[in-house]
């Protein structure tokens, strides 16, 4: 596998980062042509369409959910046109995780790449960056227009995610490496930890996702950054043991300080993972989509019996136990060297959530 080096600006205003995604323009547009496969007709729809700036997903990384919509399953056959007036249908709408962990994921990132302060509007369910302050030549500057605040850095890709965007590794400034030159993969893991996605895996505020389509010395790079975030997180747990008095005034974004799943977790309701419980997001999604799933099926029960059906977005009540529901699928195990089911690196027992291995030890097939 060749990795192209692109060199370009990122671009915050008028978009919403999150802590493994970014708009990128890249300087010289002939350099995509390196990508192919069968996602490079949607990305060439994107890079149309976003005048040149396209979103990217860092490699190897996966920062909590921000604004997280599970896709609707298809309406059963018998339920068709039959819905009336009685039944209220349940809205996907957006799940997060626990926001102030991924806020600093995405401020974090927004640092490394040069940007000094943001400021962020709402409308409705949208958040965006309205305008982002630079130094340049010493001087605060604030930018409003979109695409106007070009963030200087370069990216290593060489494929295309299903959503048409360039799965990236992220590095802030210039290089003296030409634009548009392939590395090799020892070439790429000589410079990796200078890398975006390294950094935030170091510092905790992401979770590793690995596919079957990254490197295993690339990978090995990735867990060796995550291993050193556990550990900062037990030097601080144990600290905290031993004084208890701090821990009131101890804020700590490192996922592994707050993440129990290892040791099993009780999860009844939905609202503990938006709001308090951080989880894989892998797990967070599907666990989004069974309580999505869970509400659609009371409101198709509903039409059936003709009875009305009003939904409650507040009644999260979850059944962690059908969590692998919409799909147990293969993955493989770094440390046994061998392909199991998710359910075999998971134990769901009654309302209890445990994993039976770390996420940095799991690579998944697609």
């Amino acid at each position: 596998m060749k990795y192209t080096l692109i060199k370009g600006s990122f671009h915050v205003v008028g978009f919403s980062p999150d802590g493994d995604s970014m708009m990128f323009r890249a300087r010289n547009a002939a350099h995509w042509e390196a990508l192919g496969g069968d996602n490079k007709d949607l990305f060439d729809t994107k890079l149309q369409a976003g005048e040149g700036a396209v979103q990217l997903r860092l490699q190897g990384i996966d920062a909590l959910e921000t604004h997280y919509s599970p896709e609707s399953p298809p309406t059963p056959a018998d339920v068709k046109g039959k819905e009336t007036a009685l039944q209220t249908k349940p809205s996907p709408g957006g799940y997060h995780q626990p926001p102030a962990i991924a806020q600093a994921a995405t401020a974090k990132f927004m640092e490394l790449l040069g940007v000094g302060k943001a400021e962020w509007r709402s409308w409705g369910k949208n958040t965006w960056i309205d305008k982002a302050c630079f130094i340049r030549d010493g001087q605060e500057v604030w930018v409003k227009d979109k695409l106007q605040d070009v963030i200087p850095g370069y990216i290593v890709t060489s494929e295309v995610e299903k959503n048409g965007r360039p799965i990236a590794w992220v590095f802030p400034g210039d290089t003296d490496t030409p634009d548009g030159t392939d590395l090799s993969k020892a070439q790429l893991a000589e410079r990796l930890k200078q890398s975006v996605n390294y950094q935030l895996l170091k510092e905790g505020l992401v979770y590793p996702y690995f596919f079957m389509t990254l490197a295993g010395r690339l990978r090995d790079i990735l867990i060796s950054g995550t291993k050193l975030a556990q550990t900062s997180a037990r030097r601080k747990q144990a600290y905290l043991a031993k004084n208890p008095q701090k821990a009131a005034t101890t804020v700590m974004h490192n996922l592994w300080f707050h993440d129990q799943t290892l040791a099993g977790v009780q999860i009844t309701d939905l609202q503990q993972l938006t709001d308090s419980l951080p989880i894989y997001p892998y797990l967070f999604r599907k666990a989004a989509k069974t309580w999505y799933r869970q509400q659609l099926q009371q409101y198709w029960d509903a039409i059936r019996a003709g009875k009305p059906y009003t939904f409650d977005n507040k009644n999260t009540r979850f059944a962690v136990n059908k969590l692998l529901e919409d799909g147990n699928p293969y993955l493989f195990v770094v440390s046994d060297q061998d392909f199991v089911k998710l359910s075999e690196v998971l134990e769901l027992n009654g309302e209890q959530l445990t994993l039976r291995s770390s996420p940095m030890d799991w690579v998944f097939l697609s």
